[in-house]
């Protein structure tokens, strides 16, 4: 942010990886995902944005969101059918990446989803590099990925482009407009904790009453004397 008081920077900023990561994983935390679930949705979400997909403006406009009804597959028929349950596409993307893996050739119709065009970031996931992925938006709300073994020029390719793109944002940041990296690092906190006495009571060496009013601040020597007079009482 451009000051203490919170003032969005004009135009389009350059966030960092770094920050766009922390601030994805919040968002997450705070949509109620399960802690199991964080690290390889915050990747995905991640990676959409280093793809150029608008991630960032996306989740700015429609707030993130996690339906309550699970993710469900069928894969009975010649092709795999994922019901993304109303979720935004790219939350699949670890799903869709494992089923690849271990198919090697498939045809993956993805159905209920939003913003279904996040998963052309399947391109930005490094385990994919040695496969063919097409990813064709049939409707709003459905996509069929399509994948299939690269032959090495195809890998090569693949694999330069996405590392441009990881050392661009790496080193010249991610291009986000001021209001929105503001709107969503205080939409982000939403996932910390609250100021209370038990949180203060973790913030460092210092003697709280029960309340979580501070009494003394302790450092070291004050420690060791507090307990020996508790020794000697």
């Amino acid at each position: 942010m451009s000051d203490s008081k919170l003032t969005p920077p004009p135009g389009k900023a350059s966030m960092s990886v770094r920050e766009c990561r922390l601030i994805l994983e919040r968002l997450l935390v705070a949509s109620g995902a399960l802690p199991g679930e964080v690290p390889a949705a915050r990747d995905a979400l991640l990676a959409a944005e280093v793809h150029g997909l608008g991630l960032l403006q996306l989740i700015h406009k429609h707030p993130l969101t996690l339906p309550s009804q699970p993710v469900r597959y069928d894969e009975t028929g010649p092709a795999v059918v994922v019901d993304g349950s109303g979720r935004l596409s790219a939350l699949l993307i670890p799903a869709l990446r494992d089923i690849i893996l271990e198919r090697g050739t498939v045809d993956i119709s993805v159905l209920n989803v939003t913003s279904p065009e996040l998963l052309q970031a399947l391109d930005s996931v490094p385990e994919l590099d040695p496969s063919r992925i097409q990813v064709t938006v049939q409707s709003p709300g459905t996509v069929t990925v399509r994948a299939a073994p690269a032959n090495d020029a195809e890998t090569a390719s693949r694999l330069a482009a996405r590392s441009q793109r990881i050392t661009d944002a790496h080193l010249n940041g991610l291009p986000v407009p001021g209001v929105v990296w503001l709107e969503l690092y205080q939409r982000s906190n939403a996932a910390l904790l609250g100021e209370s006495a038990e949180t203060r009571s973790h913030a460092g060496y210092q003697d709280l009453d029960e309340t979580g009013r501070i009494v003394k601040q302790m450092d070291d020597d004050v420690d060791v004397e507090f307990a020996l007079q508790q020794m000697v009482n």
